[in-house]
């Protein structure tokens, strides 16, 4: 059966510019709204950073503004941690690891303003959220045997907890870069126990 066409949206997150940019869900209307804010003389100081961050993060490497670079390169770790670290690959794996850095706004080659770090921060929570979010309201990621037998509460916290460790703390000191995800830790930390009931618990590991 085909889904119905999902309506327009048609929200007016231009109210009381910019305390609802991060409800706008794409990186497209994004981009558009900090066009029209500057437009219609409405934009705000901080917005030069995000609409910098929005390009870095939405449309660079040729992107059009429906894929998340956070969300890939935060999916590419995950997956390189995985498949572990080899001694012959390593040197290749930790250039993959200092590109998806830079994807992060991580790298230490490529340093943002220091005006920039509050919007950067702001941004990391957006991505934070949506991630938790995701995770914890699909039926695939809290479920175990191709999505039938589902996995308590607790289980799917441990399992979240465990990748966010995973891929901000464990899988980038193999490579010495651990103290550079540290900002970047905090934040998906931060978050994780603001959204997760006793979510410290989950994090003492």
């Amino acid at each position: 059966m085909l889904l119905k066409n999902q309506k327009e949206d048609t929200t007016d997150y231009t109210k009381d510019w910019p305390a609802r940019y991060y409800d706008i869900p794409t990186g497209a209307l994004r981009r558009e709204h900090l066009k029209r804010a500057k437009a219609e003389g409405f934009a705000v100081p901080a917005d030069s950073y995000r609409e910098m961050l929005c390009e870095r993060r939405f449309f660079s490497e040729k992107k059009d503004g429906t894929v998340d670079g956070f969300f890939r390169a935060w999916t590419m770790i995950k997956a390189s941690a995985a498949a572990g670290v080899s001694f012959f690959q390593k040197k290749r794996q930790k250039k993959e690891l200092l590109t998806y850095m830079k994807d992060l706004c991580l790298s230490p080659d490529d340093l943002l303003p220091e005006s920039a770090d509050a919007v950067l921060i702001e941004e990391w929570q957006d991505f934070a959220r949506g991630l938790i979010s995701s995770c914890t309201g699909s039926k695939a990621y809290c479920s175990t045997l191709f999505g039938f037998v589902p996995i308590k509460d607790a289980k799917v916290a441990e399992k979240l907890a465990a990748e966010i460790l995973l891929v901000t703390r464990d899988y980038p000191a193999l490579f010495d870069l651990a103290d550079e995800f540290a900002p970047f830790r905090k934040v998906m930390t931060d978050s994780f126990c603001q959204m997760i009931e006793n979510g410290e618990t989950y994090l003492q590991a």
